[in-house]
């Protein structure tokens, strides 16, 4: 896979809020275990806000492909990042 393709920021866009999702539970409910928070989050209605902090982590990326002219990458963040956006807003409707 080349370094600067639509595909690599894409999945590197798609990743990172799951990783940030990931790094939340592990700073703030590290205590009650993975699975209990999932429930935690569904529980309380947490999954969108949740998910719209690890898109943060979105930004970050976005910032390091610019920096680096990786341009398509970049791009490729920016796809996911509205992929994201409109779940989170399917889910704020419902």
């Amino acid at each position: 896979m080349k370094k600067d393709s639509l595909l690599t920021g894409f999945i590197a866009g798609v990743l990172s809020p799951l990783l940030g999702f990931y790094f939340y539970f592990l700073l703030f409910f590290g205590y009650m275990g993975f699975s209990n928070f999932i429930n935690h989050v569904i529980k309380n209605n947490l999954a969108v806000s949740v998910l719209s902090i690890g898109v943060i982590l979105n930004l970050v990326i976005f910032f390091i492909f610019y920096q680096i002219e990786a341009d398509r990458s970049a791009k490729g963040v920016i796809m996911a990042t509205f992929l994201y956006s409109f779940v989170v807003v399917y889910f704020k409707v419902l």
